[in-house]
């Protein structure tokens, strides 16, 4: 079993770029998605929104703050 990058509650930035526009800020990971034939996906959440976003580990890092 793969090593997974990044915890449930671990605050993480979201990478904008063309074609995936998110709100800016701080997200919080709610937990990783099982694996399957693509990347690892995780479940993050922005305290200022009531839902969460399915998100690829490659638009993710690890926050500062």
């Amino acid at each position: 079993m793969a090593q997974l990058k990044y915890s449930a509650g671990q605050r993480v930035d979201v990478l904008r770029g063309a074609g995936f526009a998110v709100p800016a800020g701080s997200y919080r990971v709610v937990g990783a998605l099982p694996r399957g034939d693509g990347p690892q996906q995780y479940r993050v959440r922005n305290d200022n929104e009531m839902f969460d976003r399915i998100v690829d580990e490659a638009r993710l890092e690890a926050s500062v703050f």
